[in-house]
């Protein structure tokens, strides 16, 4: 089997949890770097990351890693490379860009522009025909990252994002991407023997995440529309073998309490509809419940309350510190021995917090979501 480079965007904040869970899925040595990972393996450890990864959002094939300056050297790179071997004469291709580096003078459009010239020619000086370009709905897309002084070019194997999960069928205004909810999850020290609660589920990702895991189910390849599927390069059979393995290590022996908690229906409703989706309703539970009244509700202590609190920003609460001095004081009184893992925007606020209601914390990680700077913050009594 001939192996290849490969490397995989993420989360940054959590590239670490994403090479582990590489390593722990394909069997390879992955690296951590800013908001990817590299790893070397075969085609098949490539269509593994994309089927089962829960903490990736996608896979290139690298086909080059050198440092460049100026726009003529991003186009000597591109121009050097053979694509003889991922490109059919008929197919076309688009080429998007990421810039992040402020000392280059030439903008990611000029960057991507350059690529594609250079693939263009390459190609032409090898088998004499011109390729095309399509950038709405192109045959393959590669990626060129250009970060501090160094670039990344890389052929993309998965499309869609894979944080677009096939169980998103009801978007709630706030909701978390499912790639952070399954960190969270991680981060928390939750296993399959112990019992999860989120009393703020919105449309339940992270009751999903978390029955996704119990049930090893493989969410890219439930999704169905991977790139990697549609690749000059990849075998057929390479798909099925893999999809095959990836089933018969599916299922679950025990089901632990995994439940999601809500005060809206409406927002409970769409969480039921996302559930079905996910084929994990034997799983989750969901109920319509006030957080600030769990007291009244809860009649269990799970080991694990694992939850989104809102921001203040889009749900339109003014007082944000009073909101989370309520949501602990009625989290501690109701289940004290709980572990507590929150994703939150002020993460000094709600320390300081968590510390006056007799918690400790565990580990606080710094994450991008988005544009916005977030703090996944783990805490017990």
């Amino acid at each position: 089997m001939e192996y290849f480079q490969w490397f995989a965007t993420t989360i940054t904040g959590l590239e670490d949890l994403a090479a582990k869970e590489v390593e722990e899925e394909a069997g390879v040595t992955s690296v951590p770097d800013i908001g990817k990972i590299f790893f070397k393996g075969t085609v098949e450890h490539a269509v593994i990351v994309n089927y089962s990864s829960t903490m990736v959002n996608r896979v290139f094939l690298l086909l080059a890693r050198e440092d460049v300056e100026s726009l003529e050297d991003v186009y000597r790179v591109a121009k050097s490379l053979d694509y003889s071997w991922l490109i059919d004469p008929n197919q076309t291709f688009a080429v998007r860009a990421e810039r992040h580096a402020k000392h280059l003078s030439f903008t990611s459009i000029e960057a991507s522009a350059k690529v594609g010239r250079g693939i263009i020619d390459s190609y032409r000086e090898k088998s004499g025909v011109k390729l095309r370009v399509n950038l709405d709905e192109p045959d393959l897309e590669f990626y060129c990252l250009l970060r501090d002084s160094e670039m990344l070019l890389g052929l993309d194997t998965t499309g869609l994002s894979l944080h677009r999960r096939y169980y998103r069928v009801y978007y709630h205004r706030a909701s978390l991407q499912p790639t952070i909810a399954s960190g969270m999850i991680k981060i928390s020290g939750w296993s399959d023997r112990e019992s999860l609660l989120d009393p703020m589920c919105g449309g339940a990702t992270i009751p999903i995440e978390a029955a996704i895991k119990l049930k090893k189910i493989p969410p890219g390849l439930m999704r169905g529309d991977l790139r990697i599927g549609k690749l000059k390069f990849v075998d057929r059979w390479v798909l099925r073998d893999v999809e095959e393995k990836i089933k018969k290590g599916s299922g679950i022996e025990k089901v632990p309490d995994v439940v999601g908690v809500d005060v809206s229906p409406k927002s409970i409703e769409g969480a039921k509809k996302n559930v079905e989706a996910a084929s994990v309703i034997d799983i989750v539970k969901l109920v319509v419940a006030d957080v600030f009244k769990i007291g009244e509700w809860l009649n269990w202590e799970p080991d694990h309350i694992v939850t989104n609190p809102p921001y203040g920003i889009r749900m339109g609460i003014r007082d944000i510190a009073n909101f989370y001095k309520r949501l602990i004081e009625n989290i501690r009184r109701a289940s004290p021995k709980s572990k507590l893992t929150v994703i939150v925007s002020k993460p000094t606020l709600f320390k300081k917090i968590l510390d006056e209601e007799g918690y400790s914390i565990i580990s606080t990680r710094e994450i991008m979501y988005g544009r916005l700077r977030a703090s996944i913050i783990c805490s017990e009594r």
